[in-house]
């Protein structure tokens, strides 16, 4: 039976009302006072005011195909690897996947890669090296008759492949989207969300500033072009990502004078975001993620099995595109469009992403364009920049990432695929870091004393080790013989005012000593070296 709820149960209430509430709270702290900045400079406020004017002015910002969208949901698309074959295919098809993308190293492997596969059925995508013209004609002839009702999306990088996509532009059916726009890459190389959007827009005038001096109209373009981009683990940001793009790719195309048209994204998981630590929890990082892309309106999105960094299993896979089918056909989260829309806080954060995106994208102009930037490594000391300010964040105990150095398991992590070795991921530090003190484990005891702060003290100081996951024996303050006997390779005092009988001053440090470091990773690391033992 359903519920209706009323002013019986739910008073209205006023702003005074709520902001009365969050002083008592805080004890008289201001509501603002828990405000919070992100990597980008954006402020999340606490409140949003909102008015009936407000909900009425606000503009949807549809998927490129609504209709679609509605009746089937986003693709579920599936990266294929360079040595995946036939039955991968298959598996991947009859496991809820609707799109492929392909990375077959030659375009003679197509036809035994795609066997038995109803081509106009699916989406096809490529990737890396099978980005070409290649690949593309091969394609088209595997299809026979069929070859212009399928969806294909090329891949083709504007810088990088501008006349061969512009040849293939003369030839090739409407439908067919040559070109794409990659930001995933870029995010999984450091860039903030902002840096990411520019530098994609930024990809996308290269495209339209290629064309035209080409002697094409950069208008006949626009239907050409995907784009790509990361959806990180925080669901609000990956709906603000998604509905900020399609703000810029609007605003590019007017500044152009070019008439509106929806553009074909496609949401990626992040892989800066996984961590070998605890990797079950790069389920609920990718699921996370693929939230905040279906409300955002993706077109499509693919994520990868949580084993992905240590060699990813057809389980894990499988695991990731059900989690994307039952949020369609269990949850109903394609059965609207942009359902964001018009609430106060998505609205301010994407209209302020979207803001911050121009600007970024207007560095990049600055500099002579994307090929310009990145020729001058501009790009790349973005991407340095904002991974090293997030990584300070972590090792300054300002961020936390769950199962890593939040409730962080035990025990050595696995070694990771150099594939991903690239990928400028914040967890690789503790990871590296758990490698080191697996390698020379220190035997710690912590000595409680009786003051009001060594339960405290002693909780700090366990979270500190467990980064390094890192165990702990605790005894009593006044246990001599059992220190002694346990014959650790350093003491860890905490509520203890003087140093303990039987422990000489280079064995022994205080809690607030072993906490005082800004870089705890590198206290961390620097402890293991000083105090670690044998493997």
């Amino acid at each position: 039976m359903a519920m209706v709820f009323n002013d019986a149960e739910f008073e209205a209430a006023e702003m005074a009302a709520w902001s009365d509430m969050v002083r008592r709270i805080l004890k008289g702290a201001a509501p603002d006072s828990l405000d919070r900045t992100d990597e980008d400079g954006l402020v999340t406020k606490l409140f949003y005011p909102v008015t009936a004017d407000d909900q009425a002015a606000a503009d949807h910002l549809l998927p490129a195909f609504p209709h679609q969208r509605l009746a089937s949901g986003w693709q579920v698309c599936q990266p294929l690897a360079e040595d995946a074959t036939n039955t991968d295919v298959h598996e991947a098809l009859s496991g809820g996947a609707t799109a492929l993308s392909v990375q077959a190293a030659s375009s003679d492997d197509l036809a035994g890669l795609l066997g038995g596969v109803v081509l106009p059925a699916i989406g096809i995508g490529f990737d890396g090296a099978a980005a070409g013209p290649a690949h593309y004609r091969a394609l088209l002839a595997l299809a026979g008759d069929t070859a212009g009702s399928l969806d294909i999306d090329l891949g083709l990088d504007p810088l990088t492949h501008l006349d061969d996509g512009l040849a293939l532009h003369r030839e090739a059916a409407a439908a067919h989207r040559l070109f794409r726009i990659d930001g995933w890459a870029q995010h999984n190389a450091g860039l903030n969300a902002a840096q990411e959007l520019g530098v994609m827009l930024a990809g996308m005038a290269a495209l339209l500033r290629g064309a035209e001096q080409a002697g094409l109209a950069p208008a006949d373009m626009v239907g050409r072009v995907s784009a790509r981009l990361a959806l990180p683990a925080d669901l609000f940001a990956g709906t603000a990502k998604c509905r900020a793009m399609r703000l810029l790719w609007d605003g590019l195309l007017a500044a152009c004078g070019i008439a509106p048209l929806p553009l074909r994204l496609e949401g990626y998981a992040s892989l800066r975001m996984m961590s070998v630590l605890d990797d079950e929890v790069n389920m609920l990082r990718t699921t996370t993620a693929f939230l905040g892309g279906a409300i955002g309106g993706a077109d499509a999105m693919a994520g990868f099995g949580h084993d992905l960094l240590t060699g990813e299993s057809a389980a894990a896979r499988r695991i990731t595109r059900l989690s994307q089918v039952m949020m369609m056909a269990e949850s109903g989260l394609s059965a609207s469009l942009d359902p964001a829309a018009g609430a106060p806080f998505i609205e301010s954060r994407t209209t302020a992403l979207a803001e911050a995106g121009w600007r970024a994208f207007q560095q990049v102009e600055q500099q002579g364009g994307l090929a310009a930037a990145r020729e001058a490594g501009m790009i790349a000391a973005q991407a340095e920049a904002a991974a090293a300010a997030r990584e300070d964040k972590l090792r300054a105990g300002e961020d936390d990432i769950l199962g890593v150095t939040l409730q962080p398991t035990g025990g050595p992590p696995p070694e990771t695929w150099r594939d991903f070795d690239g990928v400028r991921r914040p967890a690789a530090l503790v990871e590296s870091l758990r490698r080191q003190a697996a390698a020379r484990p220190p035997r710690i005891l912590i000595l409680r004393g009786t003051s009001t702060n060594a339960a405290d003290e002693e909780r700090q100081i366990r979270r500190w080790l467990g980064m390094a996951g890192i165990q702990a024996v605790t005894l009593e303050a006044g246990s001599d013989s059992a220190v002694a006997d346990a014959r650790p390779d350093i003491v860890i005092g905490c509520g203890l005012a003087a140093l303990p009988a039987g422990v000489s001053t280079e064995a022994f440090r205080s809690a607030a000593e072993c906490l005082a470091a800004t870089d705890r990773i590198a206290s961390l690391e620097a402890f293991v070296t000083d105090h670690g033992g044998a493997s």
